[in-house]
């Protein structure tokens, strides 16, 4: 049941207390009202399931958090919101309304799958982070990937709290991601002057807080009481994933560009088919593999594969850097700058660079991705 009552009162603090009705609530499905709706208002202001995670204490007291896209896919179906926080946190809401029902375990399964598509990408397959002085620092953003740091929001006008039982067991199989989910009902009041002017009062129907676990390994080396500590995170072998696996296919990857770029889908299709053609030339150096959003080749280091060229969904083809540094492979680095010169300037410090396959004569993309090839050889 509501906590929350059906009618709003107005009320004069100066003369005898008469309340008189000011707005009733009303369900989206009496006001004609879509997901779409919901969706806008609350990419338009976060504070609509952020405010109620933050009274409650889910939310830092200073977290600022930032509208970043809608409608994104990571591989596992479209986000309605994503959100993202000054501390690098990433927020997850889904939107479901009373006569649009799914059961119980649909929805709460539904935003795990998103989470766990969004963990399994790598830090280059996220969109750009807003232009909001708010936005957090790139490594802040990074780190809540790695490990894992998301707010997940189940919205709607109507939802069921018996949901919540559900999640808690489900959240319980993944005991390394840092996953919160809150379940937020946007109640909306209608007023009855004016019936165009409608009020959402959020209210927390409750959360599930994760508790990260570990499971530590002690080790007893030799004769003495001392003992070498290793930690070791608990991760189910259907769970681990690794760069080189395709989590995604070519359908997915071209469906992503018609979205924005329509008229650079067959072009972003033969530049799939030069970069298969560069991984059949060098086998024994590289892999190829598609991403959520992404088509990738790979370096096979010795500490594993290392992404270094990526052609995403969003318009860019880019050279990663900062995998190749950290396993040491500088000369390639310093190869792949060479090859990159003429076409865009890199450097062999960046994270990465590239240039926009959309806007890019093909001809010199061609001879970048030649160049890429040679730099391999």
């Amino acid at each position: 049941m509501k906590s929350i009552g059906e009618t709003l009162f107005s009320l004069s603090r100066q003369n005898e207390p008469r309340p008189s009705t000011a707005l009733r609530r009303a369900t989206a499905k009496d006001l004609s009202l879509q997901e779409k709706w919901f969706r806008d208002a609350i990419f338009a202001e976060p504070e609509l399931v952020i405010g109620p995670c933050r009274s409650s204490g889910r939310v830092d007291a200073d977290e600022k958090w930032v509208p970043w896209r809608v409608e994104v896919n990571f591989g596992s179906g479209p986000i309605d919101v994503l959100l993202v926080s000054s501390h690098g946190r990433i927020g997850i809401v889904e939107t479901k309304l009373s006569y649009n029902p799914q059961r119980r375990r649909e929805v709460v399964a539904q935003v795990l799958d998103y989470a766990l598509s969004l963990q399994e990408c790598e830090f280059d397959d996220l969109p750009d982070l807003p232009e909001s002085p708010d936005s957090p620092f790139a490594e802040d953003l990074a780190e809540c990937l790695r490990t894992g740091r998301f707010l997940l929001i189940i919205a709607g006008d109507s939802l069921d709290p018996r949901a919540l039982r559900l999640s808690q067991s489900m959240l319980a199989r993944h005991l390394t991601s840092e996953w919160d989910l809150a379940m937020i009902d946007l109640n909306v009041y209608q007023s009855q002057a004016s019936p165009n002017d409608l009020i959402i009062v959020p209210e927390l129907l409750g959360a599930v807080n994760t508790e990260l676990r570990q499971v530590v390994r002690v080790i007893v080396q030799g004769q003495s009481a001392k003992a070498r500590i290793v930690v070791d995170k608990l991760v189910r072998d259907e769970e681990r994933i690794t760069s080189s696996q395709s989590t995604g296919t070519l359908e997915d990857l071209l469906a992503g560009v018609s979205q924005k770029y329509p008229g650079s889908v067959d072009l972003a299709g033969r530049i799939v088919t030069r970069m298969r053609e560069i991984e059949a030339k060098h086998k024994d150096k590289i892999s190829f593999a598609f991403r959520a959003s992404s088509a990738n080749i790979y370096f096979m280091a010795s500490d594993g594969p290392r992404r270094f060229l990526s052609l995403r969904s969003d318009g860019r083809l880019r050279l990663v850097m900062r995998y190749l540094r950290s396993s040491g492979l500088d000369d390639f680095v310093d190869r792949l700058v060479l090859a990159a010169k003429p076409h865009f300037t890199v450097s062999r410090d960046a994270h990465a660079g590239g240039l926009r396959f959309v806007s890019t004569p093909e001809s010199q993309i061609m001879e970048f991705l030649s160049s890429v090839d040679a730099a391999i050889a």
